[in-house]
């Protein structure tokens, strides 16, 4: 769908459709194992428990991007260009960053949750446990090697390997009636065994070994002048799509929380094909970028038609099935949380607008309007909050969720002159998918 103008674009493009296809893979490995664990979860903790179990993940998902440094996709383009470094030299120096910065985020979650949580020693080893990713994702920086190599599936393996092993042992707590420290440990025990497993994978399949790596000052230096605005960007993100679950935890009940982390589960879990289908023909577009400018520009509004087109068909099909979804696999006892969903899920669109739209801020050097884009939309989502939980509890947070992701995936781009390009090319992709063009083109091509 994303045309190219040489066979040997084409044949990346091939590949980038490939690669796509084993995240697809992974993913919906992981959905239908969600339906199975993740329900018999929800049932057997209830609403107030499980909204503890979710709220866990709510301060190591929020500091995940000042962790990462926002090195993801600024590390898959500099190995793509290859300019000035060598890869040893680029992974080194990006894992001994994100190494550092994955360890003071967990010490300063750590002296966090002394402070706000003292009364609470479960909850506290809970979070310590979930919190073990800041400092295991270091080690993704071989994810993102092969991400730049359209070589996903390497990636896949491992990680579902370490999935299979944990979904083993969540289904073991479930049937012999764990605690929620010991659900909330598997979280660690899966982060863990992923790393050890690609760093075994890089080091046999790729014929390189993680002792070749270097770390270089003036790298780090370079890499963090150009990720620093990701990372702020990110995290920005995170507090928007996060603080929900802190906020209803705080403004309303613990089963107002459960009940929106049960629709979030069923919301949420379709943004990987967002993320999939964008880094896999992001190696492919930075290769345009650098060849030939109309063809990006036409390879770019194809990509977005695509995710808004596939996001639509996503929030219709819900919006039409969350009361069924919902009594089907929580029960009686999360009744409400379809309403929660028919508003949540509309988010989507906006998403996978901004999840395809991000790259184009990286290759024209703009890092810095995302992130007045992300402080605005998390402000706007916070005050919503404030507003709306006290009055309408989980309901009101999806609203706030939706404003805040509408405009700051849509309408900002329009009101920040130098996106405006982007507003434009998200306009004419919609245009695009109501005559279904990207569709008409695609049967053409297999005809």
């Amino acid at each position: 769908m994303i045309s190219t103008p040489t066979k040997k674009l084409s044949s990346t493009a091939r590949k980038a459709f490939a690669n796509a296809g084993w995240v697809f893979f992974d993913r919906i490995f992981r959905m239908a194992t969600a339906l199975l664990v993740g329900v018999w979860s929800a049932r057997y903790l209830g609403p107030s428990q499980f909204g503890l179990l979710n709220f866990a993940s709510v301060f190591p998902t929020v500091l995940t991007s000042l962790a990462g440094l926002g090195l993801a996709n600024v590390l898959i383009t500099e190995i793509v260009r290859n300019k000035d470094y060598s890869e040893n030299q680029l992974l080194g120096t990006a894992f001994v960053l994100r190494l550092i910065a994955g360890t003071v985020s967990l010490i300063a979650i750590l002296i966090t949750i002394q402070f706000l949580y003292s009364d609470q020693p479960v909850l506290q080893g809970m979070i310590l446990f979930t919190s073990s990713v800041l400092v295991c994702q270091s080690v993704d920086v071989i994810d993102l090697h092969f991400q730049s190599r359209i070589k996903s599936k390497l990636s896949v393996v491992a990680k579902s390997i370490a999935f299979a092993f944990s979904t083993a042992l969540r289904i073991y707590l479930l049937v012999n009636q764990f605690s929620l420290l010991a659900f909330s440990s598997v979280v660690f025990v899966e982060v863990s065994l992923a790393a050890l497993i690609l760093v075994l994978i890089y080091n046999r399949q790729e014929g390189q070994h993680m002792l070749k790596w270097r770390f270089n000052r003036q790298l780090a230096t370079h890499l963090l002048h150009l990720s620093w605005p990701l990372m702020v960007s990110e995290f920005f993100i995170f507090i928007y799509m996060r603080c929900d679950q802190f906020m209803l935890k705080e403004l309303a009940t613990d089963m107002e929380l459960g009940k929106f982390s049960a629709a979030l589960r069923l919301s949420e879990v379709w943004y990987f094909i967002a993320t999939a289908i964008t880094s896999s023909f992001y190696p492919t577009i930075v290769s345009l970028k650098t060849q030939n400018e109309e063809a990006f520009q036409r390879a770019f509004r194809k990509l977005l038609s695509l995710l808004i087109s596939i996001s639509l068909l996503i929030a219709v099909f819900i919006t039409f099935s969350a009361s069924h979804l919902i009594d089907l696999l929580y029960g009686q006892q999360y009744t409400g949380a379809d309403d929660i969903l028919i508003i949540h899920i509309w988010s989507a669109v906006f998403v996978f607008m901004g999840v395809g739209s991000s790259y184009w801020f990286i290759l024209h050097n703009e890092q810095r309007l995302l992130l007045i884009k992300t402080i605005t939309g998390a402000l706007i989502n916070i005050v919503l909050n404030f507003v709306l939980i006290p009055r309408y509890g989980a309901i009101g947070t999806s609203f706030a969720t939706l404003a805040a992701q509408m405009m700051t995936a849509f309408f900002m781009n329009y009101l920040i002159r130098q996106a405006r390009p982007i507003f434009f090319a998200q306009t004419g992709a919609i245009v695009d998918m109501l005559k279904l063009t990207v569709l008409r083109e695609w049967l053409k091509r297999t005809a």
